[in-house]
């Protein structure tokens, strides 16, 4: 509202503002909150959903590998690596980028707890393959508890667990294409090892626009009949180890 003082206009109409300086009339423009989005920013934004969509799928995946026992910072670090994969071949078309058009390769090595990077407590390295009509293989070493392993305090047995997922992130869809768990006693073991093994996944190529695999090593203490998990936060190694966009 607007009043008229002493023959000069003061207060608001609409978003014009009026004012008394010295003896003349001013009339202005209220200045806007909002900020006009330029294309540029627009489809940042847009890209940045994408990968946080995509992070959070991936999140979800591998639950059961990383149990929630992860860092803080791991929901972040995810999406920015999802960035970073988008961005794998340049940012030509900002604003419509996607996970099968990127860079899969630059999530190997991503750590679900920062806390715990998996070739601190792995001591060899699985080889995966992709072929393709469609088989991903994971070749493993022979594997000794005592020789390929960190071995925290009161842990008794250790499980090596892989899991293979094909994803289509558009739709915000995953699947476990393979699941296996290995077992592995520390103290029964001498200088034997398990003999290298090949573990086989076949994956159908047109259903999924990305392969993930992740590895996780869980270790397990057991009395008589009872078990008991020992991850935490401050103890749980999982990682990807190997990623491939097969369209």
């Amino acid at each position: 509202m607007a009043i008229i003082e002493n023959g000069y206009l003061r207060g608001q109409i609409g978003n014009l503002v009026n004012r008394k300086v010295g003896n003349k009339n001013v009339v202005q423009t209220k200045p806007s909150d909002k900020l006009k989005q330029t294309q540029w920013t627009q489809n940042a934004a847009t890209d940045f959903g994408t990968a946080s969509a995509a992070g959070a799928v991936i999140r979800r995946a591998f639950r059961s590998l990383h149990l929630d026992m992860h860092d803080s910072g791991m929901h972040n670090r995810l999406q920015q690596h999802m960035q970073r994969v988008l961005r794998g071949y340049g940012k030509r078309y900002s604003g419509m980028l996607n996970v099968s058009d990127g860079n899969i390769q630059r999530l190997v090595d991503f750590q679900f707890n920062e806390k715990c990077h998996i070739h601190d407590y792995l001591y060899c390295d699985p080889q995966v393959t992709f072929e393709s009509n469609g088989t991903t293989s994971i070749s493993l070493p022979s594997l000794n508890a005592q020789r390929n392993f960190h071995i925290p305090k009161n842990c008794s047995h250790i499980i090596l667990k892989i899991e293979t997922v094909g994803f289509n992130f558009g739709f915000r869809h995953f699947e476990t294409i393979g699941s296996h768990e290995i077992e592995l006693p520390i103290y029964s073991q001498q200088g034997e090892g398990i003999d290298p093994q090949t573990l086989v996944h076949d994956v159908n190529n047109t259903k999924y626009n990305s392969i993930v695999v992740s590895l996780a090593i869980l270790y397990i203490t057991k009395y008589g009949n009872h078990t008991s998990l020992l991850n935490s936060k401050d103890l749980n190694p999982v990682g990807i180890i190997a990623t491939y966009n097969p369209l």
